[in-house]
């Protein structure tokens, strides 16, 4: 028996949350007709939220594998940007670079 692995991208922007007057960051689920998404303070607990919901975004089992990509959407920087800066990731973690030393790299570039 295979497993698939589902596939799920969300769209991170910063918003204003009326309710806390400040800006959050929020993602959103891309290309699903759901109208909501998630927000939290730090991308970091934004992450953790999105963990959370990603299975029910989808209707799948907790049990099944999910990947999810992460589009960003800030003003002043086109998409171009983004994707070499994944591909820059990749090819630093096919170097064999930790997460660690691929992020001081990049501090100290």
């Amino acid at each position: 028996m295979t497993s698939s692995v589902h596939r799920l991208t969300f769209q991170v922007t910063r918003e204003h949350a009326l309710d806390l007057d400040a800006d959050v960051w929020y993602a959103a689920p891309v290309g699903l007709p759901m109208r909501s998404g998630v927000s939290a303070e730090t991308l970091g607990e934004l992450r953790v939220a999105v963990e959370s919901v990603k299975h029910f975004v989808l209707g799948v089992s907790q049990d099944t594998a999910v990947t999810v990509e992460y589009v960003y959407d800030l003003p002043g920087i086109p998409a171009e940007v983004w994707q070499a800066h994944r591909e820059l990731l990749t090819r630093l973690h096919e170097a064999g670079l930790s997460e660690d030393d691929q992020a001081e790299l990049l501090l100290s570039a």
